[in-house]
């Protein structure tokens, strides 16, 4: 019997509605089959999952601008329909894009035909919650960089500022695509970077930002729920004039801004960077924070185990927005996975490779 006629089927709603499954239902299912370790993300995020009405602009811009390759083109599996909760009858295209040499930090990218679909965040501001925020990948060389995006008609509320944290000097730029998709940039100044030989124009992407409402509860989601490590902090008043988010130069010299980054051990994969500013009131996303609606829609873990990952969040209170399913993830082959979302409504996928 295969692994696809084994398969525990969950039937995919009709509507985009979020499938709050409770922990006792989980919990029962999971315990049958026996796992027992329950433990942390071994590494952050492998890739992030952007849906896009139009693959070209991206896949110009990453491969001309970024020096990114076009790694997969095809068709999503159909078990995508259950994971997200499409309607039977919606069918999805993907490609993956990555930098050259890496294996993690990649960007899916999927668009979605025969489901309804709003954007994410539109004519969002930074400092303003729900959902991811950003991308962040290292650049080379900012102002080509800047130059040839703008071409493009990519535009971000500040020019490049530069400014020294944790006795390191960088440049960060952080645009909006046509589509409303924000990257952030950044520049080391000093000292030199060492290390990256596979960045040549933009490196993988490195960290995803999430702007929260409360910054205690989601750090401890991303702390103590998923198990990632605290790995740098900052909690200060700006300093006025340019900034990266595009506040007011009189609010920015008096806004609170508290920052926590989050990673796995050794650092591999992918960062989450949490970002509070409570005094700043605005618009709240979340409600509309997961995939298909346009945008950064989510982020893909992988662990050892999905079963007893499954368990560790539901024993800690978590419920899920998608039940493990088993589906075909290419280039890697037959996975198991759920889906579960942050505080802030960004949506997490894990999946085991069982191949």
């Amino acid at each position: 019997m295969t692994l696809r006629t084994r398969r525990e089927t969950l039937r995919a709603a009709t509507g985009l509605a979020v499938l709050a499954v409770s922990p006792h239902t989980v919990r029962a299912s999971i315990e049958a089959s026996g796992p027992k370790a329950v433990a942390a993300l071994p590494e952050g995020w492998r890739e992030a999952v952007i849906v896009v009405a139009d693959f070209d602009p991206w896949i110009e811009t990453l491969t001309n601008v970024g020096g990114w390759e076009l790694a997969l083109t095809g068709a999503a599996d159909s078990s995508l329909n259950e994971l997200w909760s499409l309607p039977a009858t919606a069918r999805t295209e993907q490609r993956l894009m990555r930098n050259v040499g890496t294996s993690s930090g990649f960007i899916r990218l999927i668009k979605v035909l025969g489901a309804p679909q709003s954007r994410i965040r539109p004519d969002d501001q930074a400092w303003e919650s729900g959902g991811l925020q950003a991308l962040d990948m290292r650049v080379v060389d900012m102002e080509a960089t800047r130059s040839a995006l703008m071409k493009r008609g990519w535009r971000a509320p500040s020019d490049p500022v530069r400014y020294k944290t944790y006795g390191v000097e960088v440049i960060q730029w952080a645009p909006s695509s046509p589509d409303g998709v924000r990257l952030s940039f950044i520049q080391r100044i000093s000292p030199a970077l060492t290390g990256w030989t596979e960045l040549k124009r933009w490196s993988r992407a490195i960290n995803a930002a999430i702007t929260v409402r409360e910054m205690d509860e989601s750090a401890r989601f991303f702390g103590d729920v998923l198990g990632l490590s605290l790995v740098s902090r900052s909690d200060t008043l700006g300093t006025g004039g340019h900034n990266v988010m595009g506040l007011p130069w009189h609010t920015a010299e008096t806004t609170a801004v508290e920052i926590k980054g989050f990673a796995a051990s050794g650092f591999a994969g992918g960062a989450v960077e949490l970002i509070s500013l409570p005094q700043l009131q605005g618009r709240d996303y979340s409600a509309a924070a997961r995939p298909p609606n346009l945008g950064i829609a989510g982020l893909r873990f992988v662990v050892p185990d999905v079963a007893a990952f499954a368990l560790r969040l539901t024993a800690m209170g978590v419920k899920l927005a998608a039940m493990p399913t088993t589906l075909a993830v290419a280039p890697y082959g037959d996975c198991r996975g759920f889906a579960a979302q942050s505080p802030d409504g960004a949506w997490l996928e894990f999946i085991q490779l069982l191949g």
